[in-house]
């Protein structure tokens, strides 16, 4: 299965919240059964800028995104998230837009708007150990 996995689920790996342990184990067993985490080279930026604002160090990020896959970005990726359903950011259209040019099955993720879309565009969603 490929799970991709959004900057809103994959922050909680990097900061203290209250989903933070129930998405950690997901994720862990995730890729112990062989799945395959991706995600855009923008959790990349997304990450470090995060930990950044936030004085965290950026070996942390760095040993989160050891464990995903992340895929270049292409150009039919912003074009194609300018038109997706919903109201979303910019970044959290991308990402879906990069979530479907990948073929996921599943998108992780904790952002509302997003999980609205995605559904609208046929994805399977998950909010570990949230109510979003």
């Amino acid at each position: 299965m490929i799970i991709y996995v959004d900057t809103s689920a994959a922050l909680k790996l990097v900061v203290e919240e209250p989903e933070s342990g129930s998405t950690a184990e997901y994720l862990s067993a995730a890729g112990q059964r062989g799945d395959r985490l991706i995600a855009s080279m923008l959790l990349h930026t997304e990450l470090h800028c995060a930990a950044g604002r936030r004085g965290l160090p950026s070996e942390l990020v760095n040993a989160v995104l050891a464990g995903i896959n992340l895929a270049d970005l292409v150009r039919s990726d912003l074009t194609y998230a300018a038109v997706l359903p919903g109201k979303l950011r910019s970044p959290d259209a991308i990402h879906l837009a990069a979530a479907i040019r990948v073929e996921a099955d599943l998108l992780v993720a904790f952002d509302k708007e997003l999980l609205g879309a995605a559904t609208q565009a046929g994805l399977r969603t998950l909010t570990p150990g949230g109510n979003p």
